[in-house]
């Protein structure tokens, strides 16, 4: 009887476990994802950060983030391809908290 509740209870701890890592691995952004400071803003067309003018995917969440980012704050930005690429797009932006 001991043993089955030792072996419960490890179960209930690795389940929990799982748990927190799948809530760590939702907040966090896939894909090639650039970090830097916001240095203009174009409407909801496109994001400059560092100086480099980002062009934002149409209907992507990033599009409803940039009503709430201004000019000198840190950002992840994630893209659709590499950042050197034309083509690539910002598709998602996330603000460093307490920054």
């Amino acid at each position: 009887m001991k043993r089955i509740k030792t072996l419960s209870a490890l179960a209930a701890v690795i389940g929990a476990a799982g748990l927190a890592i799948g809530a760590v691995q939702a907040n966090q952004l896939a894909g090639p994802v650039i970090t830097g400071y916001v240095t203009a803003i174009q409407g909801t067309d496109s994001i400059t950060i560092d100086g480099k003018t980002y062009v934002i995917a149409p209907g992507s969440p990033a599009v409803g983030e940039l009503g709430s980012l201004s000019a000198g704050q840190r950002v992840d930005a994630q893209l659709t391809g590499p950042a050197s690429s034309p083509d690539t797009e910002v598709i998602n932006v996330a603000v460093h908290q307490g920054e």
